[in-house]
């Protein structure tokens, strides 16, 4: 039975994939009942390339945060594992950045939520988050965008709250998501589920870096 379900999929895929190349440019718009998923594809070129890079891109906007089976590219199917396997790098102004960033505020509650986590009866997550980001800096003797910020729990959801709000990369990975801000301040989240992570500099980030 596994092996039935196996071979189907690949079949659903084989064939969404030759569906999009017999159709050439398309304009597609996915949107969920909880509306947090809602993407736009528009005018993918004939070139099979450029449709898979594309596919996989609304994959990961579409899983970020997954909460329910409206998920319009669910992770079985095209888009789905295939879009798991690399990661995309969105910057403010171009395709799919609004929709990546508007899934990540619906969700700063519960990423400020879990960062209240207690790492140690002495300190929580955010707060030590701050201290580990100062204290790498300091032991390399490298400047951190989070110099001068006093490490408390206090200033880690104040950070968490600015960086989102003033993002202007995000860049999805399988596992973890970055939200940068101009100021080189980073905030590192779980893509499945959202949860606090740490904190990131930007100035670290190759894919940022190298553009």
């Amino acid at each position: 039975m596994r092996k039935f379900f196996e071979t189907l999929k690949h079949k659903i895929v084989l064939m969404s994939m030759l569906l999009v190349s017999l159709l050439g440019a398309i304009t597609t718009r996915l949107t969920t009942c909880t509306g947090q998923a809602g993407l736009v594809a528009n005018q993918i070129v004939v070139n099979p390339n450029n449709q898979i890079v594309a596919m996989e891109t609304a994959s990961f906007v579409a899983n970020l945060f997954y909460e329910g089976a409206d998920d319009p590219f669910p992770t079985q199917g095209a888009g789905g594992e295939t879009g798991k396997l690399t990661h995309v790098v969105l910057k403010k102004g171009e395709k799919l950045f609004g929709e990546a960033l508007s899934k990540i505020i619906t969700k700063t509650d519960d990423i400020i939520q879990t960062s209240r986590k207690w790492s140690s009866p002495q300190i929580q997550e955010g707060a030590r988050a701050i201290q580990k980001k100062i204290g790498h800096a300091e032991s390399v003797n490298a400047k951190s965008a989070f110099k001068n910020i006093k490490y408390s729990q206090e200033n880690a959801e104040q950070l968490i709250y600015n960086i989102i709000n003033n993002a202007d990369a995000v860049i999805i990975r399988s596992k973890r998501t970055m939200i940068y801000n101009s100021n080189g301040q980073g905030l590192s989240v779980n893509t499945k589920t959202g949860k606090f992570i740490g904190f990131v500099e930007r100035n670290l980030e190759k894919e940022l870096v190298k553009q």
